[in-house]
């Protein structure tokens, strides 16, 4: 894979560290012994009993040193007994670069003064961020400064947990792509037979089940050569909410959906005690927060999983371009607003230190991994999985994000 192009950052407002060291070629991998997965039936939660084979040998990372694959090691050895990703603590460092971030930002959407630093106060007291473990997400440097990847799960939590114990129901790779000014929305299917560290062999979505998002995270860099280090996970119901804080999205939905959709919202407004709202015909209309979501869990409808995750990005994507469209000077509620709704690494500064780039109206784009050509679904043990050719991917997936090319 060619380089990715790298351009000075146009905001200098985010990358406060070293310049990353150059990228580099994708590595094939060795295909994955096959053996007996953990197997799970459709409603069951994984438990920490039966592990899986390890993979023998993993894919050279970016330029490692030499003692990187047996310190890799020893952390997967050591994974079942890590605790729960920590909580970040408020101090004098990361208030001060709450304040380089959100200064100039403030300033650029028209707020100023006592409204700035009431602004900063009430978000630094009422949020508290999930801290990562760099260490332990599978990645040794950061490819491309300019291009920030973030892993966006979504949980069908009935209780409104977002731990571990609960599957992602949804998987996407949400890039920042300062080089193209583009946002870029990469779903993986959740049935990808991908190796999960100190679990072997599995589907994907079992792995925010096995060790919630820091597991989560740590499958995607190491299964994709990726150096995500945040991530947000929101449950429907709460996805719901964030729809309506944006006033609803605009979506042509198709005749043959609709039965389908409102027997979703049928369900979710039982489940949170909301009133259902049906769509009464197909095409073109703005959906509120629990049709939106219905309508991005449609399964039995057209092409199964593959549709389903094209209604998932379209739902995303009609969200992002309505926040963007919205007057700049209520970023920072709206902010505070979708914070609390999710669980998440980012604090408020990184979030706002992206406001300039959105008043540029970046381009939207989106696709799905692994692409048609490169997967095959199998039975395996008697349990559907798609494999698919791990390198072939790695190198499409990194095309698109860093690359600007569209898989084909």
């Amino acid at each position: 894979m060619a380089k990715p192009i790298r351009g000075d950052d146009p905001f200098n407002i985010l990358d406060l560290d070293d310049i990353p060291k150059p990228g580099r070629d994708i590595p094939a991998r060795p295909a994955p012994r096959p053996h007996s997965p953990n197997l799970l039936e459709e409603d069951e939660v994984p438990s920490r009993t039966g592990k899986g084979e390890e993979k023998k040998s993993a894919a050279p990372r970016r330029a490692a040193g030499q003692g990187q694959e047996a310190d890799r090691n020893g952390r997967e050895a050591s994974n079942m007994g890590k605790k729960e990703p920590k909580r970040k603590k408020n101090g004098k460092k990361k208030m001060k670069l709450w304040l380089k971030i959100l200064i100039p930002v403030l300033v650029v959407l028209g707020i100023a003064g006592g409204t700035a630093a009431y602004v900063l106060m009430d978000i630094a007291g009422s949020y508290d961020p999930v801290e990562l473990n760099e260490a332990e997400l599978g990645f040794d440097s950061v490819i491309d400064k300019n291009v920030k990847n973030i892993a966006l799960f979504g949980v069908d939590s009935r209780n409104g947990l977002l731990d571990k114990g609960t599957r992602s129901d949804s998987i996407i790779i949400l890039s920042i792509d300062k080089n193209h000014n583009k946002i870029k929305l990469s779903s993986i299917m959740r049935d990808a037979y991908v190796n999960i560290p100190g679990r072997g062999m599995d589907k994907i979505t079992h792995a925010y089940a096995f060790g919630g998002a820091e597991l989560a995270v740590r499958t995607l860099n190491e299964n994709f050569d990726l150096d995500i280090t945040d991530f947000a996970t929101v449950d429907f119901a709460n996805m719901a909410e964030i729809v309506d804080a944006v006033g609803g999205v605009t979506i042509d939905v198709k005749d043959n959906e609709v039965d389908n959709l409102n027997a979703s919202v049928r369900e979710q407004a039982a489940a949170t005690g909301k009133p259902a709202t049906y769509v009464k015909s197909g095409g073109t209309q703005t959906l509120n927060g629990i049709q939106a979501v219905a309508y991005s869990r449609i399964r039995y409808v057209g092409n199964g999983d593959f549709e389903r995750t094209e209604r998932q990005r379209t739902v995303l994507m009609q969200l992002f371009n309505k926040a963007l469209s919205m007057n700049p000077t209520k970023y920072p509620q709206l902010a505070k607003d979708l914070l609390g709704l999710t669980k998440t690494s980012l604090d408020f500064g990184t979030l706002m230190g992206y406001a300039p780039m959105a008043l540029q109206k970046p381009t939207m784009v989106t696709t799905r991994f692994p692409t048609d050509s490169d997967y095959k679904g199998e039975k395996i043990n008697g349990t559907y999985y798609m494999t698919f050719d791990d390198a072939v991917t790695t190198q499409k997936l990194h095309d698109f994000i860093y690359n600007d090319i569209m898989p084909s």
